[in-house]
C-alpha cells in the first residue's frame, strides 16, 4: 500500500514510489522527468540498489547518457 501524506491541500506520497513510476512507465516524458532529476543529483548511482534487475537497467541507461 502506498503512504499518502497531506501537505495543506496536495496529497503527495514517497519520493521513492515517484521515480520507481517513472521508469516502470519509461515514456519520454518519463525520462526527462529523471534525467531533470539526475541533473539535480535527486538520483544517482546510490539508487541502483534499491531497484529491480528491469528498472536498474533503465536507470542506469540513463545515468550512463543523461543528455539522451
Amino acid at each position: 500500500m502506498i503512504e499518502i501524506k497531506y501537505t495543506g491541500d496536495a496529497r503527495t506520497f514517497p519520493f521513492e514510489r515517484l521515480v520507481v513510476m517513472k521508469l516502470t512507465s519509461f515514456r519520454d516524458k518519463d525520462r526527462v522527468h529523471l534525467r531533470d532529476m539526475i541533473s539535480i543529483g535527486l538520483i544517482t548511482d546510490h539508487w541502483l540498489d534499491r531497484l529491480s534487475p528491469a528498472l536498474r537497467t533503465r536507470l542506469q541507461e540513463l545515468l550512463d547518457d543523461p543528455d539522451g
